[in-house]
């Protein structure tokens, strides 16, 4: 990233605060106010969308601005946030990344403790269950936790189920919205896929040593950010309901969930 570029970004992104909500602003009228391309107009757009601004945009109408993106550091989740063990360990927070559950394990492996959360905005390799790729669209929420279960080995299969529970209690205390929950690691609204969860496991012999919870929510997606090939089968928060939602309050609620129903307590 050059030196100009944020600072662009930062002119684009006060233009549109400026013209408000219901106002569109269009490309070529932010091209021949900042003396860039319509191109690159559109490329600063998409930057700022991958940054969690929700920005909306319509051919000869142009842009406009529905919700700026919720501060990105660790101390506005860690403010009211009631866990015990999740999010007081430790946090790692990424502006790109391949995997956050990748992050999350190598800090296992190096002997990070129960709790440690790692969060990106963007990821590139992010994955599903049986290795389907998981598309990270802007406006998103992706993190892993970091947990030291106490389940024997049979019993293992439960945490999927344990945090999609966890999931769905979260967006419906944060956004008021009853999602459908669909084995083995889904949930859907309006029969789009919106929440999406990964497990994995490090075992010794037949001790489990850690397992690493990857969660992908598409909460402010714009139906427009929405890839052509994932039409009629994944959505948004947003794009369903025409309403923004704080990403940092349902973070804090996806923690305090998941250590309701997680079984993290040692061992007796």
């Amino acid at each position: 990233m050059t030196q100009t570029e944020s600072p662009m970004r930062e002119r684009i992104l006060q233009s549109l605060i400026e013209n408000g909500h219901e106002a569109w602003t269009s490309g070529e009228a932010l091209s021949g106010a900042l003396g860039i391309s319509r191109a690159a107009v559109s490329k600063h757009v998409m930057t700022l969308r991958e940054e969690g601004h929700i920005i909306e945009s319509v051919p000869r109408r142009g842009y406009r601005l529905i919700s700026r993106a919720d501060p990105w550091a660790g101390n506005d989740v860690r403010e009211g946030l009631n866990t015990r063990v999740l999010g007081q360990a430790g946090w790692i927070w990424l502006k790109e990344t391949g995997s956050t559950n990748q992050v999350a394990a190598l800090e296992a492996m190096q002997g990070a403790q129960e709790g440690l959360v790692v969060v990106a905005r963007r990821q590139n390799e992010g994955r599903g269950s049986k290795g389907h790729r998981w598309f990270n669209l802007p406006g998103s929420l992706s993190f892993s936790v970091l947990t030291k279960p106490c389940l024997p080995p049979e019993k293992l299969e439960m945490l999927p189920y344990l945090a999609m529970e966890a999931c769905a209690a979260a967006v419906e205390k944060s956004c008021g919205i009853t999602l459908e929950k669909r084995l083995p690691n889904d949930l859907f609204l309006n029969n789009r896929k919106v929440v999406g969860i990964l497990v994995e496991s490090m075992f010794h012999n037949t001790d489990i040593q850690w397992a690493v919870v990857g969660i992908g929510v598409n909460v402010n997606v714009p139906r427009l950010a929405i890839p052509p090939e994932l039409e009629g089968i994944a959505s948004s928060l947003y794009a369903q309901t025409g309403t923004a939602f704080s990403v940092t309050k349902l973070l804090r609620h996806l923690l305090e969930e998941l250590e309701e129903r997680l079984p993290l307590r040692p061992c007796v």
